[in-house]
């Protein structure tokens, strides 16, 4: 199915451009002098092309979005959000705040579980609760299974001070190979290994941790 869509799209693709250059053939044709009714009636026929290729085109990219892992679809979430920042305050903000409301929680709370709970519910998980919001309790979420060797989208979760209790959580994107992995997190800063700095600057990064800090990797199956 998969391979079927992506096949018509590229053909609906070549078709657009096609038509396109149809399309401004007939109208630059016409702009030569007096419009008759034929041409008039070739540039309504080549723009009613160009839209149902456009509307063509726009369907089999929804129908290829929605054929993805719900990993992959809460990765395209979270990479929207990259520069979502704090503001007026520490874990507060029109976009932060609006995050934390949409996921049950009360903004001023650390949101880095919410913005987690945020794009999985996004991507369509049926998994979303108030355990994304502690840390420590994502390994409760029904739905939700370990795993050793993560894929783009799923959780990861960090220790930072040596008690064995989860600190802070992002979204695995790919191992670096030497001795790192490259994220994307909320509630954190632009640089240094805590979550939620309280020195502002907090909010949605694409970042590079070691892997000495992973207390585990968990990925949402519903």
């Amino acid at each position: 199915m998969k391979f079927t869509t992506k096949s018509s799209l590229a053909l609906w693709q070549r078709r657009l451009k096609k038509r396109q250059q149809l399309l401004a053939d007939a109208r630059k044709r016409a702009h030569n002098g007096t419009v008759t009714r034929e041409e008039a009636d070739l540039i309504h026929k080549r723009e009613a092309q160009v839209n149902e290729a456009q509307k063509m085109i726009a369907l089999r990219q929804s129908q290829l979005a929605s054929s993805k892992p719900l990993r992959e679809r809460a990765h395209d979430q979270a990479e929207k959000l990259i520069g979502v920042m704090e503001q007026g305050g520490n874990n507060v903000g029109p976009q932060v705040s609006a995050l934390i409301r949409n996921v049950g929680g009360t903004p001023g709370e650390p949101w880095c579980g919410d913005f987690m709970a945020y794009v999985y519910k996004l991507a369509g998980s049926k998994s979303i609760d108030r355990n994304w919001a502690y840390v420590p309790w994502m390994s409760r979420i029904a739905g939700v299974q370990k795993v050793d060797q993560p894929k783009l989208g799923d959780i990861v979760r960090f220790e930072f001070t040596g008690d064995q209790t989860p600190d802070h959580t992002g979204m695995f994107e790919k191992d670096l190979g030497n001795g790192s992995i490259q994220t994307i997190e909320g509630n954190t800063g632009a640089r240094g290994a805590v979550s939620d700095s309280k020195t502002g600057g907090d909010g949605v990064y694409r970042k590079v941790r070691s892997k000495s800090l992973v207390k585990d990797y968990f990925r949402v199956t519903r």
